[in-house]
């Protein structure tokens, strides 16, 4: 991945040649740059090569960049989760882009064109349209072996499917580009396709560098981050997960479009799409497991959760089926709390409704509508018994975070008791922070360890999940094979096994509470409560705790309500940029927008 960086930035600056313009016309045309054209590309290996790690440049990441490099950030540093029941971002630093969300004051061009939004809708355009150039010209590179041409065309197939994937879920149906455009010989002023053809192309393109047997099941070391035929398999089985979800599988979409409707829905409920997303997810799982993929399995159940989504497959990931990375060593302000000794930012801080999710290793939960008041001395009780991967995702009061630093966040009884990391002292706001993605790191200034945090896009673990929520939603009630899948997952960190004897609804809420604290601050709560149709969640009420420190030195802790928030209907699905809509071309906005 360090070459793809080094070479991203070489074949921006030398090539030219991925450049789309979205102001002179649309997304969908390619000026060539001045100093490279595109045959050059292919005269030499070595010229296609760069071209290749250039389809790379975008993409996907949820966690930001350095804030001190001047590039900015998604979301200017707050994560995705946080514009859900799930998080919130510093109240006192405005510029945090999940405030938008939560304030209801979303603007569609930052939200989809915009660094610093969401999502820059003209990158997956560009992306694809040079992956398009390779598939349609790698094969006359004279100095390529056959066997790395064919590779490059199952990593451009798959890429195009993924970039048209990124497009779906947030746009619904999209122009519809199936080979390189020519200006001034092909039509660039492309409608938007159907969402039923969207999909169906995606499957299509993976279907085929599936078939490719110069694409390998994985690639490691210095290759880690390419695209391989697993993550193929699995998001042949995620795209069909969302298009038997509710947003999707209906013939009433959330808002009407008149005249458009299937640019926004499949038009009809079938239940049998349910069906298609186990076989897809069962055919994955079935490829990964036989090519040496597995769950996390050693003996500490302590660290499992953290070895599934940090640690590369050198280091005993076996989960691991794509990742991407950006920056080595980035600073941790923005991950860390404010006050000494760690001077942080607290950019991302999980709500009491994510917490109260996590059960007691004995399946019980702790209950949060009481006061809970600790022994004293002793801040961490209320949650020395949950569920191990609560450790390695959140960070609370008492928390040793590395040695002797503690996490005092926390306001006395007495002035004189206020904790150096609580509100009073700090101005902090939630009694939590993220700890993911930075456990074991956090005291990397002291023991100099090199970070480079990784972006995980598809695990194992998500493939099992996916497999249990669509085989739970095609049957009349839940079987084996949902527990087995599910309770795979809680066993490699020491939970008790989700009991038989559910009914498919209670099920369907286990499997999202499942979601939830499996993949926590990966990206994915924001989409799932979309593709469930359940926005109203994102309204709240969103729960904290106040945190008290007595005469006696003991804690008690007493939920309250921060906030209520909005959501409207139009937020299920992104605008597309105005700039664009604005063109004139007849590019159909989404609803409410």
């Amino acid at each position: 991945m360090k070459r793809i960086i080094y070479f991203i930035a070489l074949s921006t600056l030398v090539c030219g040649v991925s450049t789309i313009s979205g102001c002179k016309k649309n997304y969908l045309e390619k000026p060539f740059g001045v100093s490279f054209n595109e045959d050059s590309g292919f005269a030499r290996y070595e010229n296609a090569q760069k071209l290749v790690f250039d389809m790379y440049a975008h993409r996907p990441y949820y966690l930001f960049l350095n804030l001190g490099s001047g590039n900015g950030a998604r979301l200017q540093g707050s994560l995705l989760e946080c514009a859900t029941d799930f998080g919130c971002s510093f109240r006192l630093q405005p510029a945090y882009g999940t405030h938008k969300f939560n304030a209801g004051t979303v603007d569609a061009e930052w939200l989809s064109n915009n660094p610093l939004g969401e999502d820059v809708y003209g990158n997956h355009y560009k992306t694809i349209r040079i992956a398009f150039t390779l598939l349609e010209r790698i094969d006359e590179v004279p100095d390529a072996p056959a066997s790395v041409k064919e590779r490059i065309k199952a990593e451009a197939q798959t890429m195009i499917a993924l970039e048209y994937f990124r497009l779906m879920f947030r746009y619904g149906g999209v122009p519809l580009v199936k080979s390189r455009l020519n200006p001034g010989e092909d039509e660039v002023n492309l409608p938007r396709s159907p969402l039923a053809d969207v999909y169906n192309y995606i499957i299509e393109m993976l279907d085929a560098a599936i078939a490719n047997p110069g694409f390998a099941a994985r690639y490691d070391g210095l290759e880690f981050g390419r695209l391989n035929k697993a993550f193929a398999y699995g998001l042949k089985a995620r795209a069909a997960l969302w298009v038997a979800s509710p947003l999707f599988n209906t013939a009433t979409p959330y808002m009407d479009l008149p005249g458009h409707n299937d640019l926004i829905c499949m038009t009809n409920y079938d239940p049998q799409r349910w069906q298609v997303a186990a076989q897809y997810a069962g055919e994955a799982i079935n490829y990964c497991e036989t090519n040496g993929y597995a769950i996390v399995n050693t003996p500490d159940v302590n660290l499992n959760y953290t070895i599934s989504y940090q640690y590369r497959p050198n280091q005993g990931n076996t989960e691991a089926i794509w990742a991407t990375m950006q920056e080595t060593n980035p600073p941790m302000t923005t991950w860390n709390p404010r006050g000494a000794p760690f001077s942080g930012h607290m950019a991302n801080m999980p709500t009491l409704n994510l917490v109260a999710k996590y059960q007691n290793r004995d399946g019980s939960y702790v209950d949060w509508d009481q006061p809970v008041v600790t022994p004293p001395n002793d801040p961490t009780y209320p949650y020395k018994n949950l569920d191990p991967r609560f450790n390695q995702t959140v960070m609370y009061n008492g928390l040793e975070v590395y040695p002797g630093a503690f996490f005092d966040n926390y306001d006395g009884e007495t002035a004189a008791l206020h904790g150096k990391n609580g509100p009073a002292k700090t101005s902090s706001q939630f009694a939590h922070l993220v700890r993911k993605h930075v456990f074991g790191y956090e005291d990397r200034a002291i023991t100099k360890k090199t970070w480079q945090p990784l972006c995980m896009q598809m695990r194992l673990t998500d493939l099992y999940m996916t497999y249990a929520e669509a085989l739970n939603e095609s049957l009349p009630a839940p079987d084996d094979r949902v527990l087995t899948k599910i309770n795979a997952i809680r066993a490699r960190s020491g939970m008790p096994g989700i009991p038989a004897g559910l009914s498919k609804d209670e099920m369907r809420t286990r499997i999202q509470d499942e979601w939830a604290i499996e993949f926590a601050f990966e990206d994915y709560r924001f989409f799932d409560l979309k593709r469930w149709k359940m926005g109203d969640v994102f309204k709240g009420p969103i729960y904290d705790l106040r945190v008290i420190k007595k005469t006696d030195n003991s804690f008690v802790y007493t939920k309250y309500k921060y906030e209520d928030r909005p959501f409207f209907e139009w937020y299920y699905l992104h605008a597309f940029p105005p700039s664009e809509v604005n063109l004139k071309y007849g590019l159909v906005q989404n609803p409410g927008w």
